[in-house]
């Protein structure tokens, strides 16, 4: 395994425990205090925690090399992840919906010691926090689409926190009033909800081989015209992503007097140069004459 790889491995390790640890103390708080808000992250906790199982296991199963079976590699496993991880979510979104609207309906709603729920939201967003900023620097070096997808995922549950703090708090100057509890229990919900489409739809892009965005294409572009005039142009260029890897294939159109060792050679120089700017790349270039 690379120090990438290692790194990758690592990371969705600590995450599992950090979601772990950060969803029996909010568990424990929810049965302190009956909050709608503080049961609504306490759920999103857990399925972070499975999500980030899920997230490990992908890591650890993109980081295997290519075989005759798998070719291009096994980094759709992230993808999967990803597409398993919208689903959790979507179950915790409607779970968490359901549980406000029938506290509400059946006039079932108490908090009870909610300055310790403030307290303990405050502590798990500190810590929530320094989680994101752990797994965006890792996603930026290392490329990581299922630790980038957690950030994203983690980034969200802060909100959540900063407003079951917010209801908690304005229960408490209101003098025991639940209508805000519920309302951000409604609102988190939708927060959730929202998190699972956006998960889902990056995840089946992955899956269905969409193309690389306008900027990655512009230099892979920069790229090809720095060989001009031997090199004219390019056409059918393809892109597709496995995990952290990028697929280039792409036609180049050069001089028809060029010899084949030269067109060979000019083909390698395209490729490096395209490696280079785009990183984790491999690049299949076929020489066409015009």
């Amino acid at each position: 395994m690379s120090a990438p790889q290692t790194l990758q491995t690592r990371t969705a390790r600590t995450t599992v425990q950090v979601a772990g640890g950060l969803f029996v103390f909010k568990l424990i708080t929810f049965f302190l205090t009956g909050s709608s808000g503080v049961l609504g992250s306490t759920l999103d906790s857990g399925l972070d925690m499975l999500a980030s199982l899920v997230v490990l296991w992908a890591v650890s199963a993109a980081a295997r090399p290519a075989d005759a079976d798998h070719p291009y590699g096994h980094g759709k496993a992230e993808s999967v992840a990803s597409l398993l991880q919208s689903v959790l979510i979507l179950v915790s979104g409607l779970g968490l919906a359901y549980h406000t609207i029938r506290r509400a309906v059946l006039d079932e709603a108490r908090i009870e010691m909610p300055l310790v729920g403030i307290v303990v939201m405050v502590v798990s967003s500190f810590v929530t926090v320094w989680l994101i900023k752990r797994l965006r620097h890792v996603a930026r070096e290392t490329g990581s689409p299922a630790l980038d997808a957690d950030s994203a995922h983690y980034s969200s549950d802060l909100w959540m926190n900063i407003g079951v703090v917010l209801g908690l708090s304005v229960h408490y100057l209101l003098d025991g009033a639940v209508w805000p509890d519920l309302l951000i229990g409604v609102a988190i919900s939708l927060l959730i909800l929202n998190t699972a489409r956006e998960v889902f739809a990056s995840a089946t892009d992955h899956l269905m081989d969409k193309g690389l965005e306008p900027s990655e294409e512009a230099a892979i572009l920069k790229s090809v015209l720095q060989f001009s005039p031997k090199v004219k142009g390019f056409h059918d260029l393809r892109t597709r992503r496995s995990g952290v890897e990028t697929f280039v294939d792409l036609h180049l159109e050069i001089q028809r007097d060029l010899t084949f060792l030269e067109a060979h050679d000019l083909a390698e120089e395209v490729s490096a140069v395209i490696q280079s700017n785009l990183p984790r790349c491999q690049v299949i270039v076929h020489a066409d004459p015009i």
